[in-house]
């Protein structure tokens, strides 16, 4: 018998622990390791609340046992072994070089600012000039384990790869050398840096909670080492898979598996789910591991609370996991979740949609046979969600009028169960709701506000006017003479655009200059009489507003247009660590194309969809803007920080973020502006001036110091405003006080690869020169210019790639060869993936 150990280190202490153990596999004698856990305590915080640290912990734990348990190891180090421990990355690297161990491999999950982004990753050593850190194993290592990582947990992998091939972005390894990565670099022994899927999937965070897959990550790392070391894998006798729902695709909760009179149970909320959700229904992964079975067929059995059960034959294979994902077939029978209107309503529209939400996929033909209103209507259907929602469109619901829809007990789902009209588990009984119609309106659309104020002497020239009304309007009825806006120095009327916009069933419409307003001018507006509503009642007064603009001239810096893929630079909400007290299916951000700022030309803008948790004892929602250009752009506290935001009226509330002191990046250094209250609906500009306005409260101490950068937007739900909403936010950027000169419009960072200047002269007449720099080579540098409509007019490609300084001649000649048209047009700078804007005058 050999006394084998394993060691975990604190600051202050080393402490051995021995097991007397017969090894099963043998051929590492002679050989240890150094496990790391990535991070520590609850860092790196991911959806639902289960954090990397305390996942990464666990795994290491387990993968400890299995060398401990099976093989002849000489000693498993453990830089540590509890949530308490806090250990910094230099501890790390310094102990495993003190205490001479053999391997170090560091236990990491990944995160991402989209939910859907899962794969795995091994990062090894690697010096700049590409070769292998010294000395070698690392590659070898990571070209296994990612093999044997990835089959396991059944996702894709990024692959094996050296970090200073990874970290292309940072001129860390440029500058030292390399390798990238702390643990590759500081560590005098062959490394590697898992990242096991991430922490910021939710379908993935669920499975780490599970312990019985940490067990099946930890194995793939056992089986990796042995293959290094060219040793057998003993059999495996592993059957492992998912349990799901076969409608939704759902995991399922409570399924029992049985496998040669062994049994596992996927995780309930009682079992595992209440320590990270009040919400019974939210958490589900239906993960089930069998181990040390025989190899020879087996009957496998599952059952679930309310699923038809199944039973198949399973041979476990060998030396791998077998997987088994079997989908049950659900023995509820459906019910009706929701109806809009709801049972009871009042002063329901007459023209509005009837929505009926089922739990299950219904047979079409069914429902609609089965389905009667009183009084009787023309009816039309149509069916989304896969068949569990039913829309009904009526032909004409008369004013005043009680209406009932009954939908029989004979209804049935696509398996042929009948409908539970009455939700006490058993079909066949009818579901009935009624509402009542309201008045027909005899009453002309109300301005309720407007905006800029009357009277207001501060606006900000880049400002969009806006008229909210107290109901719908029929837009379509406006003409282009229904709004004008004056300078009221010349009377010259101010071209411009109108757009529509329904909210809550109001109407807001939105004037959009086509230049920004001139600084320290009056400007006095007029809505005309003659506004409709949809009843065709119209407003027999006009609106008048009028203001005066701030008199003075900005050089805008643009942080983020959000024209692109938004994914990997702007975390989903749920993935921050700081977000508390929202309802994660109903919280995520996304792109739009209907809600832009046309003041600038847009053509996205950034969609933020968000439910609060009512019942929490505290909010906030941080969108959290990743490393990425935008992330590169640094200023000072003598800016105003602006974005333009198309509010919903919902009384919540909504700030700006920034990390202060840069580049010392801490909690200590979140900064954070006022709350703004989002009390309208429509476009607004919404301004911060960093050198008047009063910060808020949060990390920081309330002082905007050094050089500032952006860190997030951020909202929070107070008492009373609404728990669900959708906002929009487009042109994020820094209005900076200049003299004189024409306005810039500039998409570039301070810092980065890259930078586009001003072209010269501006305005021009016929010719005009763009300058650029490039700090380091690039493959791919083009030009291209723009008019106001987005359409691309000329294009220089193939330009010099070569860090320097260069220029761009343009001579006014678009594509055909012809002269373009004086206005105001665009460059844009293209550099690899990375690209920067700029305005420019032409003046014939």
């Amino acid at each position: 018998m050999k006394l084998r150990g394993f060691v975990f280190i604190t600051t202050f202490t080393m402490l051995i622990f021995t097991f007397p153990l017969f090894g099963q596999v043998e051929g590492l004698s002679g050989w240890n390791i150094f496990l790391d856990p990535g991070h520590s305590g609850k860092e790196n915080m991911g959806v639902y609340g289960y954090s990397e640290a305390e996942r990464n912990l666990r795994v290491a734990l387990r993968l400890r046992d299995y060398l401990l348990e099976t093989t002849d190891i000489d000693t498993v180090f453990l830089s540590r072994t509890n949530d308490q421990q806090n250990v910094s990355l230099t501890q790390r690297s310094d102990l495993a070089n003190a205490l001479g161990a053999a391997w170090f491999h560091s236990i990491h999950s990944d995160a991402s600012g989209s939910p859907g982004t899962n794969s795995t990753l091994l990062l090894w050593g690697q010096y700049y000039n590409g070769q292998e850190k010294v000395p070698n194993g690392g590659k070898a290592m990571s070209d296994i384990m990612v093999d044997l990582l990835t089959r396991g947990m059944r996702i894709p992998t990024r692959g094996s790869i050296g970090d200073c091939s990874f970290y292309t972005w940072s001129d860390w390894c440029r500058t030292s050398g390399g390798p990238y990565l702390s643990v590759n670099r500081r560590t005098t022994m062959p490394s590697e840096l898992s990242e096991s899927g991430f922490h910021t999937n939710p379908r993935q965070n669920q499975l780490f909670m599970n312990d019985r897959w940490k067990k099946l990550e930890a194995m793939t790392f056992y089986w990796s080492m042995l293959q290094f070391h060219e040793l057998e894998r003993p059999f495996a006798g592993i059957v492992t898979g998912i349990i799901k729902d076969q409608e939704s695709l759902k995991p399922i909760n409570g399924a029992i598996v049985t496998i040669a009179e062994q049994s596992d149970t996927t995780d309930t909320f009682e079992s595992l789910f209440h320590k990270y959700s009040n919400d019974p229904d939210l958490l589900r992964n239906g993960f089930y591991f069998i181990e040390n079975l025989p190899d020879e067929p087996l009957i496998m059995t599952i059952e679930a609370p309310g699923y038809y059960g199944d039973t198949l034959e399973v041979t476990p294979s060998a030396p791998f996991f077998t997987f088994h994902d079997v989908q049950l077939l659900s023995s509820t029978p459906p019910t009706v979740v929701t109806t809009t209107p709801a049972h009871g309503d009042t002063n329901v529209l007459a023209w509005s949609d009837i929505t009926i939400d089922f739990s299950r996929r219904m047979d079409r033909a069914s429902v609609e046979a089965n389905l009667t209103m009183s009084p009787d209507d023309e009816l039309s259907y149509r069916w989304t969600g896969n068949y569990t929602r039913l829309i009904i469109r009526p032909d004409t619901l008369q004013f005043l009028t009680t209406y009932s829809i009954t939908i029989s007990g004979a209804a049935t789902d696509r398996h042929n169960h009948p409908l539970d009209g009455n939700g006490d588990g058993v079909g066949g009984d009818d579901f009935t709701f009624s509402f009542k119609t309201g008045t027909r309106d005899r009453t002309p659309p109300v301005v309720v506000s407007f905006h800029p104020p009357l009277n207001d002497i501060d606006v900000d020239p880049g400002q969009i006017i806006s008229f909210t009304f107290d109901e719908q309007i029929n837009f379509s009825g406006l003409t282009d003479e229904q709004f004008q806006l004056k300078k009221l120095a010349d009377g010259s009327l101010v071209p411009g655009i109108f757009e529509h916009y329904l909210v809550n069933e109001k109407s807001v419409l939105c004037f959009f200059p086509e230049e920004k307003l001139s600084p320290g001018e009056k400007y006095i507006g007029k809505l005309f009489e003659g506004v409709q509503d949809m009843f065709g009642n119209q407003t027999e007064d006009y609106t008048n507003l009028s203001f005066e603009t701030r008199d003075q001239q900005y050089q805008i810096i643009t942080i983020d247009v959000f024209e692109d893929d938004i994914s990997n630079r702007w975390w989903n909400p749920s993935v921050s660590g700081s977000t508390t007290g929202i309802i994660t299916d109903s919280t995520y951000r996304s792109t739009s194309a209907e809600y832009v700022n046309h003041l600038s030309g847009s053509a996205r803008s950034m969609q933020l969809n968000y439910g609060w948790e009512t019942g929490a004892s505290a909010w906030l929602l941080r969108l959290y803007l990743n490393e990425s250009t935008p992330k590169n752009v640094h200023f000072d506290e003598n800016q105003l920080l602006q974005a333009y935001i198309f509010g919903d009226g919902s009384g919540n509330k909504i700030r700006f973020a920034v990390d202060d002191n840069v580049p010392v990046y801490t909690a200590a250094n979140h900064e954070v502006s006022p709350w703004y209250t989002i009390d309208w609906i429509g476009w607004r500009l919404v301004s911060w001036d960093m050198a008047n306005d009063t910060a808020g409260v949060w990390l920081g101490d309330g002082n905007l110091d050094g050089v500032l950068r952006f860190d997030s937007i951020q909202m929070t739900y107070t008492e009373g405003s609404a728990p669900f909403g959708t906002i929009y936010i487009d042109d994020l950027q820094l209005s900076k006080p200049k003299e004189t000169g024409v306005e810039l419009r500039e998409t570039l960072p301070i810092v980065g690869d890259f930078q586009l200047g001003q072209c010269y002269p501006n305005p021009f007449n016929n010719n005009t020169v763009i300058p650029y720099v490039l700090y380091r080579q690039a493959r791919l540098v083009k030009l291209s210019i723009y008019n106001t409509l987005g359409q691309k007019i000329a294009v220089f490609e193939d330009l010099n790639t070569a860090a320097g300084k260069y220029h761009v001649n343009w001579n006014t000649k678009n594509y055909i060869e012809s002269e373009a048209s004086s206005g105001i047009y665009y460059y844009e700078l293209t550099v690899d993936e990375q690209k920067q804007t700029r305005k420019m005058i032409y003046l014939k």
